[in-house]
């Protein structure tokens, strides 16, 4: 098929015959079109010599965790909780710039799980469940929390360093965009020195970009902190891929970075709610 295709690139007319005794798949050309057909697949051939070590094919599958469930219910929780009668959640942990410079250290993570409304709730769910759960059947459940918890916290600071004024806001999008940062890079944790591992880092990185465009740029949005989010959950990535590739793929570290995740709420909540 693929020789079948360079040939018909050039005008040389072909046709594919199935297997007979003795001999595979053959195509069958025109005596006159011979030199230039052999021509045409040396040259294919040879371009295409250095996609041998292509990515295998469970490499490049996309693999979904189920598990993203969990996430969307704590941040339904959440939201409930923040908007019952006489609750302090949104008071004590939406980011509030100047509140954070003066000591209130916690708000740039307990912000990220706090949404102004439903339909705030119902478009980061929404983002969230596909990008998220995409991020934890390529990396693992814990340490894609844990690594887009991060790296939605440190967009919430991006933006705050950027923007130069006082600033309040909220919401698990930084987080969400953080996991779409995280999957444009993660390619590079299947095959890191092969060069069709940075042909997908190339694909990757242009298709996580224009998708943060598509979503992440609303004039409704926080578009700095949605930046910061992307921008952080692609270093998160890049670590990633200088750790040992053994540590990285084993349970434990998932289940260490599992831990950090549920001491991170723990700690910056209990530090927000004291």
């Amino acid at each position: 098929m693929d020789w079948s295709l360079a040939l018909a690139s050039q005008d040389i007319p072909c046709v594919i015959h199935s297997p007979i005794e003795g001999m595979g798949w053959w195509l069958e050309i025109d005596s006159g079109d011979a030199p230039r057909a052999l021509r045409t697949l040396r040259l294919y051939h040879l371009e295409n010599r250095l996609r041998a070590g292509s990515l295998p094919v469970q490499a490049l599958a996309p693999s979904f965790h189920w598990g993203v469930l969990l996430w969307c219910a704590f941040m339904a929780l959440v939201y409930l909780a923040s908007t019952a009668p006489e609750s302090r959640l949104a008071l004590v942990g939406l980011f509030d710039t100047a509140k954070t410079a003066a000591g209130e250290w916690w708000r740039p993570v307990t912000a990220t799980f706090l949404h102004e409304g439903p339909e705030h709730l119902a478009a980061n769910l929404t983002a969230g469940f596909l990008i998220l759960g995409l991020a934890m059947g390529r990396i693992g459940v814990g340490t894609a929390l844990f690594s887009t918890l991060a790296a939605g916290s440190a967009g919430n600071l991006f933006a705050s360093m950027a923007r130069g004024h006082a600033y309040v806001g909220l919401g698990a999008s930084g987080v969400v965009m953080a996991g779409l940062g995280l999957l444009a890079l993660t390619t590079t944790l299947e095959a890191r020195a092969s060069v069709s591992a940075r042909a997908a880092l190339v694909r990757g990185s242009l298709g996580g970009g224009l998708l943060f465009i598509l979503l992440g740029t609303s004039p409704r949005s926080d578009v700095l902190a949605h930046a910061g989010g992307f921008l952080f959950g692609a270093v998160a990535a890049a670590l990633l891929t200088v750790l040992p590739r053994a540590w990285v793929t084993s349970s434990r570290f998932d289940l260490a970075c599992a831990a950090a995740y549920l001491g991170c709420v723990l700690v910056f909540w209990s530090a927000a709610l004291r």
